[in-house]
């Protein structure tokens, strides 16, 4: 009986440790885990937009000097190629390119011409964007009319480059450029001015003439002696 007890133990033993192995084993049903894209993130795409701008050299495209009154066309190009070379041939025939520097460009790029107002009046006249994969050929004209003589017009203008979540990279380039006066312009200027002039002159002639009478006045009086 004894032998019999000892048997029956031994087995239950044997069973339980089987059982316990089992238990390590991972359950083959369990689905196995599901990894979540990481959305990009408002830095992380202004960061992509930004790595896609191209450095390109941006000129200017201008006479020499501006006439007080007279239109001149004023060009700002970036980047070269046959097509923007052939619009400022045709466009600023005479100009000069003076370098404005490296700027940061997209596809798309938005330029505005700026001078003070008691200085010139500027309109936008023509814009071109020949631009590929692998060039830029980009040209923005405007119509420039000084209002005065200067030795510096000063010129601003503003280039704006979107980005796809709605940024916008900015940049400025400023110009300057001497203006010269006409006799036309001078003939009006006095004439405008006349007005001011004259009441100058005739409040001196007026000044003049109060002193002139006092002294004649003062010489024409009788001297008076000590003993009268």
């Amino acid at each position: 009986m004894s032998k019999l007890h000892t048997g029956f133990a031994a087995l239950i033993t044997v069973l339980t440790l089987a059982s316990g192995c089992g238990s390590d084993r991972p359950n083959d049903t369990t689905p196995a885990p599901t990894t979540k894209a990481t959305p990009t993130t408002a830095i992380g795409k202004f960061e992509d937009d930004a790595q896609k701008l191209v450095n390109a050299e941006a000129k200017w495209q201008t006479p020499r000097e501006l006439t007080v009154g007279n239109t001149e066309r004023i060009g700002l190009s970036i980047g070269e190629g046959t097509e923007v070379k052939r619009k400022i041939d045709k466009l600023i025939p005479s100009a000069m390119a003076i370098s404005a520097g490296q700027v940061q460009v997209g596809q798309t790029v938005k330029a505005t011409l700026f001078a003070s107002s008691e200085d010139a009046d500027i309109s936008p006249s023509e814009a071109i964007n020949a631009s590929t994969v692998t060039d830029v050929q980009m040209l923005w004209t405007w119509l420039v009319k000084p209002k005065r003589p200067l030795d510096k017009l000063h010129l601003t203008a503003h280039l704006e480059v979107p980005l796809s979540d709605g940024r916008v990279v900015t940049n400025e380039l400023s110009l300057t450029l001497p203006v010269k006066r006409t006799m036309a312009y001078t003939v009006g200027e006095v004439a405008t001015h006349w007005a001011t002039w004259s009441g100058i002159i005739g409040s001196i002639v007026g000044v003049s003439g109060w002193f002139l009478a006092r002294r004649r006045r003062r010489a024409s009086e009788p001297v008076t002696t000590a003993s009268e």
